[in-house]
């Protein structure tokens, strides 16, 4: 308990436990004076006592309990204060991860309305990042299957048809060799640029669409090599050997694990837990946003 002399007003602490029942004549040892300092009533219930400081740490080790920490003055009201606050931060930490934890579950999700005060309705950096990156790629593979198809369409498939070959050449035989891959890849971009815009923008089905070009990109990629394989198995000499052909597609497993490796990082940023959380929780306080206005 804190003391003071009547005379200097020096203060200090004195332990409580150990003053008898009648008190206690002390001296000053600034002023020299002498008072008498009386051991404080117990309290009429324990509900406001304790035997540890939570503050200095001070404990008596026993059952004996005190009302005012001897240590550093601490009252059972201060003591009950900061409990209270210890619960309050520990029960906020459980409610931030109980929401966290209903993010991976949209039936959990709790109303928009109560999330849009804390979480602005705009996209992660992830869903950036990814969305910038297939809008890209997807332009990137929209010019080059253009540029195959005005080949294709100007001069490449008459040049095929007017060379003197022994077996005669169709139009679609020239078509499966070089118009399939442009137009499939022109389509191709554009469904994952799309999806790509559509995934920034936060739009219903966003997620799934660009899924779907994550696959489809894969599935072009092994066609395309597909397609180069034949082509090569075609032009390649008139007795080819098997360990030929086993080179052949060796290679060919080689270069559509190349192509299609970009395709299947994709898909598992998707499907990471990351991914999905953070579109989910956006995409529905973007909803929100649109329905309140």
């Amino acid at each position: 308990m804190k003391i003071e002399c009547p005379s200097c007003h020096l203060t200090g602490n004195i332990n409580e436990v150990e003053l008898p029942e009648q008190g206690r004549r002390l001296t000053c040892p600034r002023c020299k004076g002498e008072f008498y300092v009386e051991k404080p009533a117990p309290p009429a219930s324990r509900a406001g006592m304790m035997n540890s400081c939570p503050a200095c740490q001070y404990s008596t080790f026993t059952d004996e309990m005190f009302a005012v920490c001897p240590k550093c003055g601490m009252t059972a009201e201060n003591f009950q204060a900061v409990a209270r606050k210890q619960k309050e931060r520990e029960q906020a930490a459980r409610d931030q991860e109980a929401l966290n934890r209903s993010f991976r579950n949209p039936g959990l999700i709790a109303p928009a309305t109560e999330l849009s005060a804390t979480v602005p309705a705009k996209a992660t950096q992830p869903v950036e990042v990814i969305g910038g990156i297939c809008l890209a790629v997807g332009a990137a593979l929209l010019f080059y299957g253009v540029t195959g198809l005005l080949h294709y369409y100007s001069r490449d498939w008459q040049a095929e048809l007017a060379e003197q070959v022994l077996v005669p050449v169709s139009k679609l035989s020239v078509f499966f060799k070089l118009g399939l891959i442009p137009w499939l890849v022109t389509l191709f971009s554009l469904h994952l640029a799309w999806s790509a815009y559509s995934f920034t923008k936060l739009r219903d089905g966003a997620l799934q669409w660009l899924t779907q070009s994550a696959w489809a990109g894969v599935a072009v990629a092994v066609l395309y090599e597909i397609v180069a394989f034949v082509e090569w198995a075609r032009v390649s000499s008139s007795t080819p050997t098997l360990s030929y052909y086993a080179v052949g597609v060796l290679s060919s497993l080689f270069v559509s694990a190349l192509l299609a490796a970009p395709f299947l990082v994709l898909l598992w940023q998707l499907q990471s837990d990351r991914i999905t959380r953070a579109f989910q929780k956006i995409h529905l306080l973007s909803r929100s946003d649109r329905n309140s206005t």
